[in-house]
């Protein structure tokens, strides 16, 4: 939602070709990335969700959208349209203490009606994602959560949709993030950023966010390939730094061994001392 409401103020560039490469590159992904036992490698779970406003104490979720990709972008389900989409029912009342916004947007976009049409209670949505998300993240803790702005979505899923969260790792990817840190670090690649349309829902906003972050990769996060140097140079610094600290420890070792031996030698002189010393009392 929070994208489609900073989205709104860049209308003129709605329906642009980078615009639209954005969501079509995405969509677009290559063969799946299996780890050694045959699981999605480093599985992503971009979410979307709409909702009737942007506070979370008594604003709901009403529309949630789910792709998985591997950590590579790939797009991991190539059936079912790619992802889980649902709508979750809400009277007519709680729709229209909706803000001015969310009345228009959600009206032109046709998603109050499917509100109101739809049929499924939020628990039922939530139980779906969740056997969806399992489908191909059985494991918890595994899957990260993303998105632009994704905080916000958190949020309202820890209220609304806590069995989802709970079954994902509590780190995220906030897209955003990347955006802001160019804006301060390289203003230059971000003024040449290919700008979103403003479509509004779910599903084409994760589609483009997934195109912003394979564009930050490509134009603006180093590839292994440019860094291969640096992180060659930094493995033997860190290589020669353990040899170090291996051998300082090496020899505090031997050192502790030698004092122990010291001490002791020490004790059986002095034991011996004491030994010929009561012997000549004796004589």
């Amino acid at each position: 939602m929070l994208r489609s409401i900073f989205g709104s103020v860049q209308r003129r560039f709605a329906g642009s070709p980078q615009a639209r490469s954005l969501a079509t590159n995405a969509a677009a992904s290559a063969t799946v990335l299996k780890d050694q036992n045959g699981k999605i490698s480093k599985p992503i779970v971009w979410i979307d969700c709409e909702m009737t406003g942007l506070d979370h104490k008594s604003d709901h979720i009403i529309e949630i959208c789910c792709i998985i990709t591997d950590g590579n972008l790939n797009i991991v389900d190539q059936k079912d349209n790619n992802c889980y989409e649902s709508v979750v029912h809400y009277d007519k009342d709680v729709m229209d203490k909706m803000g001015e916004w969310c009345v228009e947007h959600h009206g032109s976009s046709g998603l109050t009606a499917k509100v109101l049409a739809s049929s499924k209670t939020r628990e039922q949505v939530e139980d779906e994602l969740l056997a969806y998300i399992k489908k191909f993240i059985p494991d918890q803790r595994v899957g990260i959560l993303a998105g632009n702005s994704i905080h916000m979505d958190r949020l309202f899923m820890l209220k609304e949709f806590p069995k989802v969260i709970d079954h994902l790792f509590y780190r995220l990817i906030d897209v955003s993030t990347i955006m802001e840190v160019g804006r301060r670090f390289n203003p230059d690649i971000v003024s040449v950023f290919p700008k979103k349309e403003t479509a509004h829902t779910a599903k084409k906003d994760i589609l483009e966010s997934i195109g912003q972050l394979r564009w930050y990769t490509e134009h603006y996060l180093k590839s292994p390939r440019e860094t291969a140097k640096f992180v060659a140079s930094r493995r033997r610094e860190e290589k020669a730094e353990a040899d170090r600290i291996a051998l300082e420890e090496e020899l505090a070792d031997t050192q502790r061994i030698l004092d122990s031996l010291h001490t002791k030698r020490d004790a059986e002189e002095e034991a011996e001392t004491s030994k010929e010393s009561a012997k000549k009392r004796k004589l």
